[in-house]
Formats: structure tokens, C-alpha cells, sequence
């Protein structure tokens, strides 16, 4: 019987995408309220996001509770390669790849294509959805987070 990784099942619950999904728009809602005249809330929704989610998705390894039955096969695996064993192209892993494409697309509309709003957008959107790609899976660059 194959074990069941708590860590990463519950995310492909078509349920949690929907709130996935509802918690962006509530962030953006509470930015548009707290700051009415602030020009570029889509682009601190997606910042937030792209780093939130690199940094539990793409940096911290292991799980974040003890289960007797993982015998430490997680420690050495980020959240993303956990989920679904490792396998690509899983419509969890696609999901959480186009989010922040969609949300790239959003603030490029709403903050426009050149200066230093456009440079953010472009950067963490790069740094989060290359992360996600087949080819670096398992890759430490430079050797950073190896252990």
C-alpha cells in the first residue's frame, strides 16, 4: 500500500483551489480598501504571492509535523517535489503554475510595461514559475538549500 503524504494531499482538493483562488482576490480586496489610491495593488498581490509561495513551495524542505510512517523520506524534498510523488505535469503542479502566470498577466495590464513595477512583475514571476520547471526538479543552483 503506498503512504499518503500528509504534507501535500490536501492540496488537490479542487475545493482548496477554490479558496487558493478566493484568498488572492480577498488579499487584492483588502489592499484596494486599506490603500484606495495606491496604483499598484495587483503588482504587491503578486509579489506577496510569487514570494509566499516560492518560499514554502520551493525552498523549505521536509514536513512540518511527525508521522512514523514517512521514516524521513521527505526531508531532503521541498512542498513541490512532494506533490504527486514527484510526477510532472499532474493538474495540481499545472495549477499552481499557471496561478502566477495568470496573476504575471493581470499586473502587466494593470501597472503597465516599463520601469520598476514592470521589473518586479517580471522577476519574482520568473524566479517563481522557472522554479516549478521538470528540468529543476531536484536541482539545488550553486548548491543552495542541498541539505
Amino acid at each position: 500500500m503506498d503512504h499518503i503524504n500528509r504534507n501535500q494531499s490536501w492540496m488537490h482538493s479542487r475545493t482548496f483551489w477554490v479558496i487558493y483562488i478566493l484568498g488572492i482576490l480577498a488579499i487584492k480586496l483588502c489592499v484596494s480598501i486599506l490603500l484606495p489610491d495606491f496604483e499598484y495593488g495587483w503588482l504587491l498581490v503578486t509579489v506577496v504571492h510569487n514570494v509566499s509561495t516560492w518560499f514554502g513551495l520551493h525552498w523549505q524542505k521536509g514536513i512540518p509535523f511527525f508521522y512514523p510512517g514517512d521514516q524521513g523520506k521527505y526531508n531532503r524534498l521541498t512542498l513541490w517535489e512532494q506533490i504527486d510523488h514527484g510526477q510532472q505535469y499532474t493538474s495540481t503542479r499545472k495549477f499552481f503554475t499557471i496561478v502566477p502566470i495568470v496573476l504575471f498577466m493581470i499586473t502587466l495590464h494593470s501597472s503597465g510595461y516599463k520601469g520598476i513595477p514592470f521589473y518586479l512583475n517580471a522577476i519574482s514571476s520568473f524566479i517563481v514559475i522557472i522554479s516549478k520547471m521538470p528540468s529543476l526538479d531536484r536541482v539545488r543552483i550553486f548548491g543552495i538549500n542541498k541539505y
